[in-house]
């Protein structure tokens, strides 16, 4: 399981570090954030296993200018800037489950998040707020190699009801429990990275005031070559929809429930490998805006090992 691929070698541990964090708005409860940004897997090798075991640290830097869309895909005046940098760590033992190897990992998001003309009965508003986010527990991630220089990898997480404050317009976090079930497949072959990684979130209720926030799916997708030594570069898109209607028995919120929401993006990707240290940065702009936040939005990646098992 341990012969790779150059490009499996240089960018492996990326692929047990596929962060997750909220940053963007989207369809679903009144001032709540996504689960985790549209996108979040892109640029690695999701289903690719890592070169050595051990425990990874990683850090990702996000910046997002977005303008709210109606049903129709038209701009409303509601803007959005959020600001986030997710720690994750990952730990890779070394253990075998169901033949494939087995990883787990901890996400922990920082956001700050400011928003201008946000609709309220009164009239538009401004406000911002900031803290920890929805923190992400996956307890199990297996990765099977399904074919010389193919794989696949399956797994679940658990995500947090952490900030959220109902006084608040805008919030980092949520007040509800997200279960996301996973699977992924990587094309790791003659210095390519091509990977696309499909997730679920089953939203459960916010048991302060019974709103249920609809379920959605997400697509993210990779398409990366090595270019000269340690470098490589290419595309990168994302696909996200909401599939069931948001429910507010208990008339919330004035009795309002927000409509299904949909956006899909397109980016560059260009990762840099420094010895151990997983360098990555990423250019995304959306081309599909419906009943959400669209916009632009930078990001900056950096994964380091902090400890090799076996050495």
């Amino acid at each position: 399981m341990k012969k790779l691929t150059k490009f499996t070698a240089r960018s492996g541990a990326c692929a047990a570090l596929a962060l997750v964090c909220a940053t963007s708005a989207v369809a679903r409860e009144p001032g709540v954030l996504p689960t985790i940004p549209p996108g979040a897997s892109m640029g690695v090798p999701i289903a690719g296993p890592t070169p050595v075991d051990g425990i990874f640290v990683s850090s990702r830097s996000g910046l997002s200018d977005q303008t709210f869309y109606d049903d129709d895909g038209n701009e409303t005046p509601t803007e959005l800037t959020i600001r986030d940098t997710v720690l994750q760590f990952a730990i890779v033992p070394g253990q075998q489950v169901l033949g494939g190897e087995y990883r787990a990992f901890l996400t922990v998001p920082f956001i700050d998040v400011e928003g201008e003309n946000i609709a309220t009965p009164f009239g538009p508003v401004d406000a911002e707020n900031s803290g920890v986010g929805s923190m992400e527990i996956r307890p199990i991630d297996i990765a099977w190699e399904i074919t010389p220089g193919a794989f696949l990898n399956a797994g679940v997480s658990f995500h947090t009801p952490t900030g959220w404050d109902a006084a608040e317009l805008v919030n980092p976090g949520q007040n509800f429990w997200t279960i996301s079930p996973s699977v992924g497949y990587s094309y790791l072959r003659d210095g390519w990275n091509a990977s696309a990684h499909l997730l679920y979130f089953a939203n459960l209720e916010n048991e302060d005031n019974g709103y249920t926030s609809g379920d959605e799916v997400m697509l993210n997708l990779t398409a990366m070559k090595d270019v000269g030594n340690d470098f490589s570069a290419g595309a990168v898109g994302y696909w996200r929809q909401q599939i069931t209607d948001d429910e507010n028995p208990d008339a919330a919120y004035g009795g309002f429930v927000a409509e299904r929401s949909a956006s899909a993006g397109v980016g560059l990707s260009v990762t840099k490998q420094l010895g151990p240290v997983n360098l990555n940065a990423m250019y995304t702009t959306d081309v599909l805006v419906e009943n959400t936040g669209g916009g632009d939005r930078f990001w900056f990646n950096v994964i380091v090992p902090i400890a090799v098992f076996g050495q």
